[in-house]
């Protein structure tokens, strides 16, 4: 199984806080802008996602949920479930990547698909095809951030653009923040990794040096 590797960033974070959120709570904030979801993509995905079936889950990398669509014949819907491996979930196909990944792809000037998936920031599990053809059924449809701030409620739809624009400069302050951190933790690790690994070389060239000795007498 393929596994999205995982970076110690902002969103990672989120995912933690959140964990300790019951499932149940969490559906209860989500259901009416996943039904709002529904109600305008729909309509407008059907026809491109006839005879296709199957559940697909998006996995944030370290978050405790996932968003689970399932596609029946051009029918669709949306729910949240505990993310855990692909099986367990019921989804013929996951993908799986951080949220900032996740977040970025939202927006049409964020970050492009194939060049996550091929600098492994995501991940595809499963049925590829049926990834494949959700994603270019969601560009046929011209479907974007904006789908989802027209599903939220007032005034959190006008607002999440805006939020958005601001967790990304938050975001990328926070993770030059936390790689210092991460180097810092990790230093002591790597010296004695590098003084290990210099010990094994001087073994290595003593017991070479035996062996040519051993050979020339």
């Amino acid at each position: 199984m393929s596994q999205s590797v995982r970076t110690f960033s902002p969103g990672l974070l989120l995912g933690l806080l959140i964990r300790p959120i019951p499932l149940s709570a969490l559906r209860v904030v989500a259901r009416p802008v996943m039904d709002g979801l529904i109600a305008d993509l729909g309509p407008r995905l059907g026809d491109r996602l006839s005879g296709l079936q199957g559940r697909l889950a998006i996995v944030p990398t370290g978050h405790p949920v996932a968003v689970v669509l399932d596609i029946d014949d051009g029918a669709l819907e949306l729910d949240l479930i505990e993310a855990d491996t692909r099986e367990a979930m019921g989804a013929v196909a996951a993908v799986r990547a951080p949220l900032e990944t996740l977040t970025a792809m939202l927006d049409t000037e964020g970050m492009d698909g194939d060049a996550s998936f091929f600098a492994r920031a995501l991940t595809i599990e499963g049925d590829t095809s049926l990834v494949m053809a959700l994603r270019y059924a969601l560009e046929d449809a011209g479907a974007g951030i904006d789908d989802i701030t027209n599903a939220m409620p007032w005034p959190f739809g006008a607002a999440l653009p805006h939020a958005m624009r601001f967790g990304q400069r938050v975001h990328a302050a926070a993770s030059r923040d936390l790689a210092t951190i991460q180097d810092a933790i990790l230093a002591p690790v790597r010296t004695e990794v590098a003084r290990q690994d210099a010990r094994m070389s001087r073994m290595e060239s003593q017991m070479q040096r035996t062996q040519r000795r051993r050979a020339a007498s």
